[in-house]
């Protein structure tokens, strides 16, 4: 069987080797070796038809396979996370010299595959072969590398992640945490575990009937505090029945605002990543000091990429600043504490070219005194600025981090409260749909405002905030949770915000919503315990619903509520190309939960000399109540929400799915559920005016046509929205009771 796989290899060597150019296969003048290649689905196209095609197996293995070349002396092999060396050769060669590769092997000449065993769980990988002419590594007749690629050169490039690992018991929790300690509480018993879960924890882990055996507990400073002082006594600590029949174990003599990972382990399991049951990583507690103020200077030339690939752009004409380094070095820095406010000057510009890692909670706003003296807000460029062909370059922030070498991927990384405070927030160059069906030649950019690693560490967040901040031309959606770790949002607030020129990334205006909160088959996790979604304006921005779960069909765990507050918005046209995408989207709702919808305006708005434009609207889309505390009850407080006479479906500002309808909607569930304003106020009131006599001029001013523009949800000046002088528009009850946005009824719409 290895003879015929080498000679089947070898056969295809050479139609792969022709494929490559000359200066990626070999150099004539210097006599190198031709380059080898991986075997996967970048130069096969076979995918997983490929009985050869490299793979992860074993949830862990990774199987490679590649093809032979005449001559060779043998194959030297590198991999690596894929965070130290997705920036290509000069990162490879980076993380080479710094000690970040995660293997270095050289295999014989005869060899045409490797298996790589006991890599870290669900872990992202990079992999590079090189063809050896001799078993120096130095020689200069070696080929060049296959593998280092950056992700744009896909036939250069090959990447396997790792799945995720089996279920684990939960042994060791954290509480009491303060600057110089933290209690590791104890417990190794099988009891309160299902049967089920029992049979799955007996495949990995010995017990007696009684207790999980346990031996001892490692202490070490994480990766992002390496710095930080490790008590002698916890580096390696041999657990005691004395420690175990008190519960826990105090650990003391730790740095301030410092990252520790805790591991409790089983000396017989021999294979490191299987030996340890659930890993912890914990931050010490440190002072957060005075806010710090970051002095404007404009940052003339903007670089992306490194090393030979970097590209340099003339970015002077936007007198902006970058902040990628002051952010990146604040999440990794033991001096500065969790919290920390950053000021941004008003009135001035700063941007970000990269994604940033958000892993340790801090506040970014302007600077309040200057907004007090009336110099208005910061500006804050997620890129945006330039391009690259006919691609914008942009970027977002990044929740969590992925994991670093050495590390378990599905720790949770507590971070307290992260805050965007008083801040414009645009992306200039943005490009919608439209752009790629009018001639442009643009594709829809993929941003978001903030999102998340699919190979990322877990997050547990105290506070997510937005707070007074404007979002222009964030196209794909604004947040996106995505992995499959364990997630937990404690709060989440958005307070007086206004979102235009946003979406349209598809035709139908789909993307990742605007709050796409998916728990990707975690019934434990918990990513809308309390959201705050309060006084904020969207307006012709379809970018599909304002808050979704994905839909996904869980049997929530008896721990997990919803608790979701929808008041005082005001939503314009704020999803007219889909009926797919309803403001509220919980297909499957968890018992015990709140679900609040009050004293929001709603509208769908257009010129009668605007026939081809779609005014689809949909309210809500809830089908099943499950899990939670399992009554199968939701509280729906909802009313008081109101509409203009304009545009109605049945009386409705909806085109499907009105909050009353008894279908797949919140009036499914009346004789079943509490609805403490009575299901009357599930119907939207209609006030005696229209949108247009109501504001000064709300109708979208592009004409759709018979092909899309990437015009027809643009809005040049959102002061279009505001309120009308008028009578009667002053003495309508939408005004009257206070309905929608505070500064949208105050006419404060840029403030």
């Amino acid at each position: 069987m290895k003879k015929f796989l080498l000679y089947t290899l070898s056969l295809l060597a050479a139609c792969s080797i022709t494929s490559c150019s000359d200066d990626d296969t070999t150099d004539a003048s210097s006599n190198r070796m031709f380059m080898t290649t991986f075997r996967c689905d970048n130069n096969t196209g076979k995918g997983d038809s490929d009985p050869y095609n490299c793979t992860i197996q074993d949830l862990n293995d990774a199987h490679l396979y590649w093809y032979t070349i005449d001559g060779a002396a043998g194959y030297r092999i590198k991999w690596a996370l894929m965070p130290y060396v997705s920036g290509g050769k000069e990162a490879w060669e980076e993380a080479e010299a710094n000690g970040n590769l995660a293997g270095d092997t050289i295999v014989g000449p005869d060899q045409v595959d490797l298996l790589i065993k006991d890599l870290d769980y669900q872990t992202d990988y990079r992999f590079a072969i090189q063809t050896l002419h001799s078993l120096d590594k130095d020689d200069p007749a070696n080929s060049k590398w296959y593998g280092y690629g950056n992700g744009g050169q896909w036939a250069d490039y090959l990447g396997l992640q790792t799945s995720a690992r089996y279920n684990v018991p939960a042994v060791i929790q954290a509480s009491n945490i303060t600057k110089t300690a933290f209690r590791i509480n104890l417990n190794r018993s099988v009891s309160g575990y299902s049967a089920d879960e029992m049979t799955s924890f007996n495949e990995h882990f010995t017990n007696d009937g009684q207790n999980f055996k346990v031996d001892y507990l490692t202490l070490e400073a994480s990766n992002s505090s390496p710095d930080a002082k490790v008590p002698a006594e916890f580096a390696r600590y041999q657990l005691t029945d004395e420690d175990w029949n008190r519960g826990y174990l105090d650990i003391e003599g730790l740095s301030e605002n410092s990252v520790y990972v805790i591991n409790v382990w089983d000396k017989d399991i021999k294979v490191k990543v299987d030996a340890c049951y659930n890993t912890l990583m914990k931050r010490t507690k440190g002072d957060a000091g005075p806010a710090i103020l970051i002095k404007h200077v404009a940052t003339m030339t903007d670089t992306m990429g490194i090393g030979e690939s970097a590209t340099y752009y003339d970015i002077s004409a936007y007198k902006s600043m970058k902040l990628d380094n002051i952010l990146n070095d604040y999440c990794a820095s033991n001096t500065l504490a969790e919290n920390q406010v950053f000021y941004l000057e008003g009135g001035k510009t700063y941007h970000c070219t990269t994604n940033i890692s958000i892993y340790k909670g801090f506040t970014l706003r302007t600077d309040p005194k200057d907004l007090a003296d009336g110099k208005g807000k910061a500006t804050l460029l997620l890129s945006g600025m330039t391009q690259t062909g006919t691609s914008v370059n942009t970027c977002n922030f990044m929740l969590g981090r992925q994991p670093q070498s050495g590390e378990n991927s599905s720790i949770a990384l507590d971070i307290d409260s992260v805050r965007f405070m008083d801040l414009n927030v645009d992306v200039p160059l943005a490009k919608n749909y439209g752009h790629s069906q009018d001639g442009s030649n643009y594709g829809a950019n993929g941003n978001y405002f903030m999102n998340m690693y699919s190979n990322g560490m877990g997050i547990n967040v105290n506070l997510l905030e937005w707070n007074n901040c404007t979002f222009n031309g964030l196209i794909r959606g604004f947040f996106r949770i995505q992995g499959s770790n364990d997630f937990y949002i404690h709060n989440l607030k958005m307070t007086d915000c206004v979102f235009y020129n946003d979406g349209y990334y598809s035709n139908n205006g789909s993307g990742y919503q605007i709050i796409f909160a998916d728990h990707n088959g975690k019934p434990k996790s918990n990513i809308l315990e309390n959201v705050d979604i309060n006084n904020n304006v969207f307006y012709n921005s379809p970018m599909g619903s304002l808050v979704t779960d994905n839909n996904r069909n869980l049997m929530w765990d008896e721990s997990v509520r919803w608790n979701i507050s929808i008041t005082n918005n005001t939503f314009i046209n704020f999803q007219t190309r889909s009926s797919a995408n309803p403001i509220v989207n919980f297909r499957y709702m968890p018992g015990g939960s709140t679900l609040t919808i009050k004293n929001n305006y709603i509208t769908v708005t257009a010129s009668e000399n605007d026939p081809l434009r779609g005014l689809l609207s949909k309210g809500s889309d809830i089908r099943n109540i499950q899990g939670g505390d399992g009554s199968g009850i939701v509280t729906f407080d909802v009313g008081n929400n109101w509409t203009t006479n304009n545009n109605l479906t049945a009386g409705q500002p909806f085109t499907s799915n009105a909050f009353s309808a008894k279908s797949n909607s919140i009036g499914k569930f009346l004789a079943s559920c509490i609805y403490p304003m009575g299901a009357d106020e599930l119907t939207v009131h209609v006030d005696d005016l229209s949108a247009t006599e109501l504001m000064v001029s709300p109708n979208p001013k592009h004409i759709i046509g018979e092909i899309a523009n990437h015009l027809d949800h643009y809005t040049e000046d959102i002061n279009d929205i505001n309120i009308q002088s008028s009578a009667k528009a002053q003495q309508s009850n939408i005004i009257k009771l206070g309905i929608g946005a505070r500064k949208w009824r105050e006419n404060r719409l840029k403030e």
